[in-house]
């Protein structure tokens, strides 16, 4: 008997096969392209997610060497915000906005005047930003009618994937709660918030829980077994933070992956008064996590790797990861990178600033750097903002004992100890990996009956792998550096400089 994930990320789809002691038994990965039709525009093809989930459905069934009807039951991970607007024939209207998205700064400025950042924040447990799905969905009302008129559901990745697994139109709670429609107190949309920002609920899909069984396989082109069933999974970070065993009071995690992602686990919804950081539904019932946003961080490593890092490619060629050679370049650069620091704001600053104006700086830059000291300004960089997030957590009764590390940021031995160095905290990492396609097969594997207990499936299949500890000389000089990085943020944010700069182009 096995299991099946599907992660759909925000740069490509991943089918993993477990089988029920939590060991990937085979998995395939698609890469897909994001779309921009303006710099701070992202649209995808909803299409793509689809055709990509078949080829890696039928690729890691064949590397598993196992039957389709071998497989009990699947869920769904996924890229959390992104949205689409779907036709009554289940054809997609439009490209799908991304979460990375900014265009829908004036929608901000209509819910903040409709309804309010505080009554937002209560409600939903979010801060009013173009990030999240409700100014996506406005953006249509406004910019394209006839759109928003003929569209039957506003799907997010996970809802559209399961529409065409089963036919059935739902979307978990935990995915929900990142619309800002969704009243994380009773688990239900608001019709309040709706009704003021003329919003027809109609047009969401039914809210469950997450691990819910939803239906059997209903598309013969999947590849599945009709008698495989369709369990409602989570938001990839919710997911994440279950497959590191995110299941008590205490445990935080953080995912680097295009973004970076901090989850505490929370009995009860917690809400901070300077709505710094967040508060959504977790995956496991009668759960919440504190939540801290973070857009560009691995997309930002990406980004010099991609413009900067041509030796380092060329170098990695086919047959080594070229972030395992910047990597070594990085380690190369003293602590400090030469003096050379970078704010990784490339699509505005997530939490617990908040500000959509916000874009990269690189500060001190002078003839004597090299792309050395550019790599280990990113990791550093990043791991300044992770600390002002850990540091909000903090204020609000979250004391870290340990921060466990997952994504593909946690393959670094390098940025995993600069995390502990910066945060003074013991950083950990799980031996599997994919902490985010685990959380979904545990999810599926609950909604099949195979667990009774989903935090209970989490303490036995997640192990650590190793761990880095925070070295005291190391934490002091980062201090001093991560102060002054605030200290530049917040002077270009008091000045209002980065919104002066956007006006001039």
């Amino acid at each position: 008997m096995y299991i099946a994930a599907f992660d759909l990320g925000t740069t490509g789809c991943r089918t993993f096969i477990y089988d029920i002691n939590g060991t990937v038994k085979a998995s395939s990965y698609k890469e897909w392209n994001s779309y921009f039709p303006a710099p701070s525009h992202v649209e995808q093809l909803a299409g793509m997610w689809w055709t990509s989930l078949k080829e890696t459905i039928k690729n890691a069934i064949k590397k598993a060497k196992i039957l389709p009807s071998e497989i009990a039951s699947c869920s769904v991970t996924n890229q959390r915000e992104t949205i689409v607007p779907i036709s009554k024939d289940g054809k997609p209207l439009h490209n799908a906005l991304v979460w990375q998205d900014r265009r829908t700064i004036n929608q901000v400025k209509l819910i903040e005047k409709q309804v309010g950042v505080e009554k937002i924040y209560k409600t939903t447990g979010l801060t009013i930003d173009p990030y999240f799905s409700l100014t996506k969905i406005l953006w249509f009302k406004e910019k394209k009618p006839e759109i928003y008129n003929k569209t039957w559901k506003f799907m997010l990745v996970s809802d559209f994937i399961i529409y065409k697994l089963t036919g059935k139109c739902v979307s978990d709670h935990s995915n929900a709660s990142r619309t800002m429609l969704f009243d994380i107190r009773t688990q239900k949309y608001s019709e309040e918030i709706a009704a003021a920002m003329e919003i027809d609920l109609d047009k969401m899909p039914e809210a469950i829980e997450s691990g819910t069984l939803v239906d059997n396989i209903n598309s013969p082109e999947s590849g599945l077994n009709k008698n495989t069933l369709v369990i409602s999974g989570s938001g990839d970070q919710q997911s994440a933070a279950l497959g590191v065993g995110a299941t008590s009071p205490g445990d935080i995690k953080c995912t680097t992956g295009t973004g970076s992602f901090i989850l505490a686990y929370l009995k009860k919804p917690s809400f901070d008064p300077k709505r710094r950081v967040l508060c959504s539904c977790h995956a496991i019932k009668n759960a919440w996590v504190q939540e801290a946003s973070i857009f560009t961080t691995g997309a930002a490593l990406k980004w010099f790797r991609d413009e900067i890092g041509h030796v380092e490619c060329e170098r990695a060629g086919n047959n080594e990861d070229p972030y395992k050679i910047i990597d070594k370049e990085a380690s190369k650069s003293p602590l400090g990178a030469n003096g050379l620091l970078i704010l990784p704001h490339l699509v505005g600053a997530g939490a617990p600033y908040w500000n959509p104006h916000a874009r990269g700086v690189l500060f001190g830059l002078s003839l004597g750097h090299r792309r050395r000291d550019l790599y280990r300004a990113v990791l550093e960089g990043v791991a300044y903002d992770v600390r002002r997030n850990i540091e909000v957590f903090k204020e609000l009764g979250i004391i870290p004992s340990e921060l466990k590390l997952t994504g593909g940021g946690a393959r670094s031995d390098l940025w995993n100890q600069i995390f502990s160095d910066v945060i003074n905290v013991t950083c950990v990492r799980n031996s599997i990996e994919e902490s985010t396609s685990l959380g979904a097969a545990i999810l599926a594997a609950y909604g099949a009956g195979i667990f009774s207990d989903i935090k209970k499936a989490a303490g036995e299949l997640c192990k650590v792998d190793k761990k880095w500890y925070p070295d005291e000389k190391s934490f002091n000089k980062y201090s001093k550096l991560c102060d002054f990085s605030t200290e530049l943020f917040e002077s270009l944010m008091q000045n209002n400089t980065y919104k002066k700069f956007l006006n001039l182009i």
